[in-house]
């Protein structure tokens, strides 16, 4: 039944509701564009508490505020019948996000939803989440450029953790901060569903490492990760490498120009350590001082798959050693190591002559114009004694 356009006011609509109170064939109501507001809406409420015929309503383009909509839902919430709502147009933005829950929870054959540019806030997300608890159907999920803040996406987190269906959801330009991110990161560690997480341009500069972690965790297709220049710092390095441990698909990776410290490479190294999978790392231009160079270092020692780590930029004059010492461990294609003018000293020396024991493959090494004293000498000459 097409009534939309007829100018039907609260008084009508209760003409109308009384008339429908007991009808059984009527499966679709428009009255969109019409002068309904909460009272009309309450008689429509009361209507369909009991409805089990009609599945389609168009409500859009009328007076409804928050009231209205909130009237609606709580008619509803025991009615499986009416899988389409349309509150689109009110005078709430609340009352299309009533009408979405009301489709995610009564239309089985929902799989993806679109809810960008929504103007969406917390409430509308509390609303949203509620339906999605235990939710069967549904995905894909799209909330892009809304305005959810943390309080929102713990609704949201709350609901999806032990989620099994939703393999893409879509968050980005939001305003997600760290408490955000973290609750995000803590719903999704168990979840081995969700392939793609999307949170980019929200504030907190933790987002991008939990999309990064979740991706890794899920997603067994996925080989190169690069996450170059995005404002990476120790504490968002934690969410990356917890997910590392124990991965066996990623061979490269790059996190150079970020604000890594030698607290975030100390993260990576333990993660690292048995990895028999990484084949190149970068960390160049991060902010890497001794401790982190010797943390790598160690973490390395007994890896024989890492070929190539990029550690040019960073503070540590340790560095472009610790570089060349696992270059030369387990790159056998290399011949050849141009080490001139690096600044390595003593100490530096120690890095690279530990792997230079049993090398088999270099033929050529220059270490002219550096800072390397008697003690480095020693220990080269120490392993070049029963080099063949």
């Amino acid at each position: 039944m097409d009534l939309s356009g007829n100018h039907i006011d609260d008084t009508g609509t209760q003409y109308l509701a009384n008339v429908l109170q007991n009808n059984a064939t009527i499966t679709e109501l428009n009255i969109s564009n019409n002068e309904i507001s909460d009272v009309g809406v309450q008689y429509l409420a009361d209507m369909l508490r009991n409805n089990t015929t009609m599945i389609a309503l168009d409500l859009s383009s009328n007076a409804i505020t928050d009231i209205g909509a909130q009237q609606l839902f709580n008619s509803l919430e025991t009615n499986k019948t009416i899988t389409k709502m349309k509150l689109t147009a009110n005078k709430s933005k609340y009352c299309e996000a009533i009408g979405i829950t009301i489709g995610i929870r009564n239309d089985k054959t929902l799989t993806s939803i679109d809810l960008r540019m929504k103007q969406y806030g917390d409430n509308e997300m509390k609303l949203l989440a509620n339906e999605l608890y235990n939710n069967k159907t549904i995905t894909e999920l799209t909330l892009r450029k809304n305005n959810i803040s943390d309080i929102g996406i713990k609704y949201l987190a709350d609901a999806l953790k032990d989620n099994q269906v939703l393999t893409i959801l879509e968050l980005s330009y939001n305003q997600i901060g760290n408490n955000g991110a973290q609750y995000l990161n803590d719903a999704f560690k168990q979840n081995k569903t969700l392939i793609r997480l999307n949170l980019g341009g929200n504030p907190s500069s933790y987002c991008t490492t939990v999309s990064a972690a979740i991706q890794i965790r899920n997603n067994k297709t996925i080989a190169k990760m690069d996450l170059h220049a995005k404002s990476i710092n120790d504490i968002a390095m934690k969410f990356l490498t917890d997910t590392l441990i124990n991965n066996e698909t990623i061979i490269e990776l790059n996190l150079s120009q970020n604000k890594i410290g030698d607290i975030g490479i100390q993260y990576l190294a333990d993660a690292l350590k048995d990895n028999k999978i990484l084949t190149t790392l970068n960390l160049s231009d991060d902010q890497i001082g001794n401790n982190g160079a010797q943390y790598l270092h160690n973490a390395f020692k007994e890896n024989k798959t890492l070929i190539r780590l990029n550690l040019g930029g960073n503070p540590s004059r340790y560095c472009t050693t610790v570089s060349a010492a696992i270059q030369i461990r387990n790159d056998k294609t290399i011949t050849k190591m141009d080490l001139r003018s690096k600044s390595i000293d003593d100490i530096d020396m120690q890095f690279l002559t530990d792997a230079l024991i049993n090398n088999e493959t270099i033929t050529e090494l220059n270490l002219s114009y550096n800072n390397i004293g008697d003690v480095g000498a020693q220990h080269l000459a120490d392993i070049l004694r029963h080099n063949k």
